[in-house]
């Protein structure tokens, strides 16, 4: 029998200030990662360029603010009985897919926003859910250049840097000159009581041949 195929993509409706929580997981070391924690929703994320993707979609987001109430009504995210609210568990490497979208309400009816992160979508219904979930991983993108190794490109790229720095680096001078000082070697002065010497007479010019007496 031949296998299918699966493909989920989750979907999180956040109303309302969120719980969100950041931390570095071994840092410095080649299994480096951030965690996001959105609610029950955790985001693994494993390098710096995708944290960066990740912001820059909820920066996207935040340019739709003003179109989304300040506190949605909580009745949008009823609970289902006989269920408890889910975890979900998202790695995240490699710069996936990330973007935000408004999605406009009808009259009468707010926006709704969506911010999708690789197989993640965060359904954003009000401002406080916004505020706070952007926070998150704003701190993550501040955290991440001291958790993750730098890349190959980034570490010949220091080498080029501090290279060209010692290059163009100036040396100073042996002795400094003083102000209005010439460059020039100036003559010694003379000694103090020194006799000049006396100007040497000039030559007396031969008497011209055949003087008249």
């Amino acid at each position: 029998m031949r296998q299918g195929n699966q493909a989920i993509q989750v979907i999180c409706t956040l109303v309302g200030p969120q719980d969100v929580h950041v931390a570095a997981h071994r840092p410095g070391t080649d299994g480096a990662a951030v965690g996001v924690r959105v609610g029950g929703a955790l985001l693994h994320i494993t390098d710096g360029a995708t944290v960066a993707a990740f912001l820059m979609a909820w920066r996207a987001a935040t340019r739709h603010g003003r179109d989304l109430p300040v506190r949605a009504d909580p009745s949008r995210v009823p609970p289902i009985s006989g269920t408890a609210i889910p975890a979900v568990f998202m790695e995240a490497a490699d710069r996936p897919p990330a973007q935000a979208r408004l999605e406009r309400g009808r009259a009468g009816q707010w926006s709704r926003l969506w911010v999708t992160l690789g197989r993640m979508t965060f359904d954003v219904q009000d401002q406080e859910a916004l505020v706070t979930t952007t926070a998150a991983f704003q701190r993550a993108a501040r955290i991440a250049p001291g958790v993750f190794l730098p890349t190959p490109d980034q570490r010949a790229l220091e080498r080029t840097a501090a290279a060209a720095a010692r290059l163009l680096a100036t040396p100073p001078s042996r002795r400094p000159l003083r102000p209005g000082a010439s460059s020039r070697t100036a003559p010694a002065p003379a000694q103090q009581g020194a006799t000049p010497s006396p100007a040497r007479p000039a030559p007396a010019r031969a008497a011209a041949k055949g003087r008249t007496r």
